[in-house]
């Protein structure tokens, strides 16, 4: 179980109703105080949902963990500003917002190129940094994305379709364009019900369509000075976003940083294979409360 809520850590342009975020352990006074937070940040087109089962293994021991919706992702606020600065100050204000003395932040594919941009402008604000399944350089998905989106974008649905139905449909007709049935599953988790019971795709859809050239960036040094604080980096041995090549660019920006690559698992590395998932982050989240 988990405490939902809204944050309102958006521009007032966004309604104020600002992000979606979850917060475990349930119970309050369970939380351990000598350990230090955690604030998890999801990719593109995933929820906080999807780390609900990881989540509550982090937090098993105390440990607090706040995962949120990213802007126009999940249950949050949409947005026309939809860029790697814009999300690291949502992420910013989040932890202002909780109160949060130095967290660590993690974040996962989208969500690691936000952490890392946090953690490379914003140094003072955390105290160790969690990536998964991503490196600081241009995305080797890029084209991809945008081409599955397209293809997302070219579906409608009959009125009265259910949502089961229209899961079906667009897994059918998607199936060609986006021949992973794994990452189509999970772009099949942003189909909705809007208020009138009609099918849609979340504004995650339009929104990446409409910014797509500035989610893609590569984090130049030149931009930045190397964050000096500890990093552990996390990789599925499978991904097309593990490249050994890219770990030397990982080390150049940050010299602390520890890599963890985690065999038989792929750019999902969370859900092929949780428990050493876990392991990983417990072990380097206890590493840090101890040094």
């Amino acid at each position: 179980m988990s405490l939902p809520g809204r944050l309102s850590t958006l521009p007032s342009n966004l309604a104020g109703k600002g992000l979606s975020y979850k917060a475990y352990p349930e119970q309050e006074n369970t939380i351990d105080l000598k350990k230090t937070s955690l604030v998890l940040a999801h990719g593109l087109f995933g929820s906080k949902e999807l780390f609900d089962n990881v989540s509550k293994q982090i937090a098993i021991d105390g440990r607090k963990v706040i995962v949120y919706d990213a802007r126009n992702h999940g249950d949050s606020e949409l947005s026309n500003e939809f860029d790697f600065a814009s999300m690291a100050a949502d992420l910013s204000d989040l932890i202002g917002n909780f109160g949060l003395t130095e967290p660590i932040i993690m974040g996962h594919s989208m969500g690691g190129v936000t952490v890392m941009t946090l953690a490379l402008s914003n140094p003072e604000k955390i105290k160790a940094l969690i990536v998964i399944d991503v490196a600081p350089v241009t995305s080797p998905v890029k084209d991809a994305f945008l081409s599955y989106s397209q293809a997302m974008k070219k579906l409608s649905f009959p009125k009265d379709t259910s949502l089961i139905e229209a899961k079906s449909q667009a897994k059918s007709g998607l199936s060609k364009s986006v021949p992973d049935e794994q990452l189509l599953d999970f772009f099949l988790t942003n189909l909705i019900l809007d208020d009138d019971g009609q099918v849609k795709w979340r504004g995650i859809l339009d929104a990446f369509l409409n910014n797509h050239d500035q989610l893609f960036p590569e984090l130049e040094m030149k931009s930045y000075k190397s964050f000096t604080k500890p990093a552990l980096f996390i990789f599925g041995e499978n991904s097309v976003f593990y490249k050994a090549d890219d770990l030397e660019k990982v080390k150049a920006i940050f010299p602390k940083a520890e890599i963890v690559i985690i065999k038989d698992a792929g750019h999902f590395l969370y859900d092929d294979k949780p428990a050493e998932f876990v392991a990983a982050v417990r072990r380097f989240c206890d590493d840090i409360d101890a040094s």
